[in-house]
């Protein structure tokens, strides 16, 4: 199998794939493959098979591993990447996973189930010792070029900083950090300038904006083109629950959502 390596720069960053050979490889694959070339990291394609072993499980990995390579051969990535199989389709699995490697961030298509809870909602909800990027089936493949980062200021502002700082490193990006105000407050206005010089100062601008979080992010999103958005998980910096935010931004979000 054809791997290319690249010189190392910067810490280890690994980017895992979920795969499932029912789904169409296009967006997830270009995407995750897109953002590992940015991020300077690699890509483990991970594909889950059912726990039961039978007679036909080297069958079944070989047609995995021949599936990934055609695949990945068609995208010609200059990136570092290979295929590991788990057993057992069960969330306990993937976060065992991605603790064994060292996964930094986990690539799927988000699906909602109508009853119960999909495999990949169980990620964004259970799923925390990594972080995320959530891509819907039916989007079109865009270079990324212009990120927006909605900012609360809260310990997850932390980890969107040392993703950001990464994603930018050698790379020629426009990155937007938003806050969302929730009324037209001098005083707090003044407040999220200040904070803002202290964490991101040179990194990219601040917009202010005022409205509900959610519906503010979305609307901004449709309407200016952006190819990704860097969400933190949870947070109640000044007033914002981020939390709930960053599950409305994953379900409605026109481009591609990393949650960290």
């Amino acid at each position: 199998m054809r791997q290319i390596i690249l010189e190392d720069r910067l810490e280890e960053y690994t980017i895992a794939l979920s795969y499932d050979p029912e789904d169409d490889p296009s967006p997830l694959f270009d995407y995750t493959f897109h953002l590992a070339k940015l991020l300077k990291g690699k890509v483990v394609v991970v594909h889950a098979l059912e726990n039961l072993v039978s007679t036909k499980t080297d069958e079944e990995e070989e047609k995995i591993l021949r599936n990934v390579e055609q695949i990945v051969n068609e995208l010609n990535p200059a990136v570092e990447w290979k295929v590991e199989i788990i057993y057992g389709k069960e969330i306990e699995n993937f976060i065992h996973f991605v603790e064994k490697k060292g996964i930094n961030l986990l690539a799927f298509y988000y699906f909602k189930k109508l009853f119960g809870k999909s495999l990949s909602e169980q990620f964004v909800e259970h799923l925390t010792n990594c972080g995320l990027l959530v891509v819907k089936e039916k989007l079109t493949f865009k270079p990324i070029k212009k990120v927006l980062v909605p900012v609360d200021f809260s310990e997850s502002s932390f980890k969107q900083k040392e993703f950001v700082l990464r994603l930018k490193e050698g790379n020629d990006l426009k990155v937007d950090f938003l806050h969302v105000l929730e009324d037209e407050d001098k005083s707090e206005e003044e407040e999220v300038k200040l904070l803002f010089g202290e964490l991101f100062e040179g990194i990219g601008n601040l917009r202010l904006e005022c409205g509900k979080p959610a519906e503010k992010i979305i609307e901004i999103l449709k309407k200016e083109g952006y190819e990704l958005i860097v969400i933190g998980r949870t947070g109640r910096g000044l007033n914002l629950d981020y939390g709930n935010v960053a599950q409305e931004v994953i379900k409605e979000a026109p481009c591609p959502v990393v949650v960290v």
